[in-house]
């Protein structure tokens, strides 16, 4: 294994992931990468040949990170994994400039190719599943249609408060959306028992 190549790789990684949270996807391009990274273009279409690569590889490893921080508050009190997860979302607005990965591949969307299109709403759909699984758990007495309803409502919330935060410069705002939320399920907990 090239060590250099591998390091190159990572390093077009980390600047693209840079700019697509910054600017979005579709803002920047293999030739940018290369002057950042400072190498030829045709050495970050060897890494990735196309754009799409790129943002696969971003997604995946972005799901990897998250999926790694959902596990790490597993064993904890069902609260305390939502407030984990809505700490995420602060923590990305208070970080200024950039934005989730995901939210911004998603605000691209039409844009994406198939296979993208797929592994952005797959990654939804994973994160939506955890929060259904929290949900279920923290209201026993909702049904599996409704906890998936609020985990919905949830990332809509969040997702649409991280955006409000970007173009308002009101990190606060997110803060704001996740005690909603929270206050949401704890009304809900309460009618379903």
């Amino acid at each position: 294994m090239d060590l250099q190549a591998t390091g190159k790789k990572a390093e077009i990684l980390a600047h693209s992931r840079d700019l697509l949270r910054k600017r979005g996807f579709n803002a920047f391009s293999h030739r940018e990468l290369a002057a950042l990274v400072g190498v030829k273009s045709s050495s970050v279409h060897y890494h990735f040949p196309t754009k799409e690569a790129i943002g696969l590889a971003l997604i995946e490893e972005y799901r990897s990170e998250v999926m790694s921080g959902l596990r790490a508050l597993e064993g904890r009190p069902v609260e305390q994994r939502l407030d984990g997860f809505i700490d995420m979302f602060i923590q990305t607005a208070e970080n200024g400039e950039q934005w989730c990965l995901a939210g911004m591949l998603a605000s691209d969307f039409m844009t994406l190719g198939a296979a993208l299109q797929r592994e952005v709403k797959d990654f939804f759909d994973v994160v939506e599943r955890w929060l259904t699984d929290q949900i279920s758990t923290m209201c026993p007495g909702s049904g599996t249609a409704e906890s998936a309803s609020l985990a919905k409502t949830a990332m809509a919330m969040l997702e649409g408060a991280l955006l409000l935060s970007r173009s308002q410069g009101e990190p606060s705002r997110v803060v704001r959306a996740g005690e909603g939320l929270k206050q949401l399920l704890r009304h809900h907990s309460r009618k379903a028992a």
